[in-house]
């Protein structure tokens, strides 16, 4: 049994030894105590608590205290979201206005979620439409078949070629000592021109594109909202056995709060890659190893994860938490989840990109004309962020001026207050 804890008469406990709660710096308390919103004078050591702490102050004390700074960001945690009870004092007639106000907005969900399912089906229905004219583009790209000559006047017009350029340039291609088959790596330079998918391709990747010669898109047809990327490759690639490569995003039934269908996960194929060295989602290394006993020397593989393109098909999974483990893991925990959530992101954001900017404008991005677009949106929020930085800048200014003013106004008085007044001239 341990030993009592033994405390001093009260008549001797004095306030001044009090002990502190654990997770109040002293700093705080000798320094910046108040009482009724004045400054405490300290009898004992005959000085005058100030009557306020600057920012630093506090934030060097709270330093000081990790335990504190915890306590008031997980007591200030639990306050977000907290109900206020002004809904709880409101007449019985105002309640029942908002409980019929909920119901209004339980429905217009309702109708948002048929608008969604709606465009899902209109998007399936002109992509049926669409699908003629991405047919021929295939055939174009891969050289099976050959322009018209309407679709190339129509072209040279939207292109805004003069005759006498474009007649050099079928004079050049009729002088070519090769015929050309379809347009060379057509699929490859676009991707490669997608600012959001170029960072991800390697040059081990792009040897294997350069097989690549269709992107579809289909939707799901299960009843479940989502969508589909088919790569279609060359038959005769020496990579790997796949003719297609296939992406699926699924999105949840229910919509987010803002209207829209909520990404869920995503799901691809696997790759049958022809063999380690076609595979570039790995780096191999040769190592040797010698028997300590035999002294005989074998030869082994090291394979080792790289960043590649291909990832895409093997996406991101979220993975079923532990409840058991213990509570020191949680940061660790906290900073992978962080990590896996950027990826899931990126690898929604690829999908979406491929989807809505790749597939129907690819030939701007072959030629590079979208990127003109890119651009010039990127430049138009820059000058919106320097105009708003300027804006700042002149409050700024306009507030340094005013405390220039405010301090020469300050030294003035204080040179007026200053000065002796004359002596006072006596009589006798």
């Amino acid at each position: 049994m341990s030993a009592p804890i033994r405390t001093k008469p009260k008549s001797s406990m004095k306030i001044d030894n009090a002990p502190t709660p654990h997770n109040t710096p002293a700093s705080v308390l000798n320094s910046s105590f108040l009482k009724n919103g004045n400054p405490v004078k300290n009898e004992s050591k005959g000085e005058t608590i100030p009557q306020t702490i600057s920012e630093e102050d506090l934030q060097s004390a709270l330093s000081k205290q990790p335990f504190l700074l915890q306590s008031i960001q997980d007591k200030l945690g639990t306050l977000v979201g907290q109900d206020s009870g002004y809904l709880d004092q409101l007449p019985e007639s105002v309640k029942e206005r908002i409980y019929g106000l909920k119901a209004i907005q339980k429905n217009l969900f309702a109708l948002e979620k048929d608008f969604q399912v709606e465009m899902f089906e209109l998007e399936q229905k002109y992509l049926e439409k669409y699908a003629p004219l991405h047919e021929r583009r295939y055939k174009m790209v891969t050289g099976k078949e050959e322009p018209t000559s309407e679709e190339v006047a129509k072209g040279k017009e939207l292109e805004g070629e003069e005759e006498e350029q474009a007649q050099e340039a079928e004079q050049e291609a009729q002088e070519a000592q090769e015929p050309v088959k379809g347009i060379p790596s057509f699929w490859l330079t676009a991707l490669e021109n997608l600012p959001v998918v170029s960072d991800t391709i390697t040059d081990r990747d792009a040897e294997v594109l350069d097989f690549l010669q269709d992107i579809k898109l289909q939707y799901l047809t299960d009843g479940r909202p989502g969508f589909q990327l088919v790569f279609v490759f060359d038959p005769d690639t020496p990579f790997f056995k796949n003719k297609t490569l296939t992406k699926t995003y699924y999105y949840q039934n229910e919509l987010g709060y803002s209207g829209d269908f909520i990404y869920d996960h995503a799901e691809g194929e696997e790759i049958q890659w022809a063999d380690n060295e076609s595979n570039t989602t790995i780096a191999v290394e040769m190592r040797k190893q010698r028997n300590k006993a035999t002294k005989q020397v074998r030869t082994i593989e090291k394979i080792t994860p790289v960043d590649s393109f291909f990832n895409f098909f093997d996406p991101p999974k979220v993975p079923a938490r532990d409840n058991t483990q213990e509570e020191d893991q949680d940061d660790q925990e906290d900073d992978e989840l962080q990590e896996l959530e950027e990826r899931l992101a990126l690898d929604y954001s690829i999908g979406e990109q491929l989807k809505d900017k790749l597939i129907p404008r690819a030939i701007d991005w072959f030629t590079g004309a979208a990127l003109e677009f890119e651009f010039d949106n990127e430049l138009l929020d820059d000058e919106d962020e320097q105009f708003d930085d300027e804006d700042d800048d002149d409050d700024e200014d306009d507030d340094e001026e005013e405390e220039e003013q405010d301090e020469a106004e300050q030294e003035e008085h204080d040179d007026f207050a200053g000065k002796e007044n004359p002596p006072d001239c006596k009589q006798s």
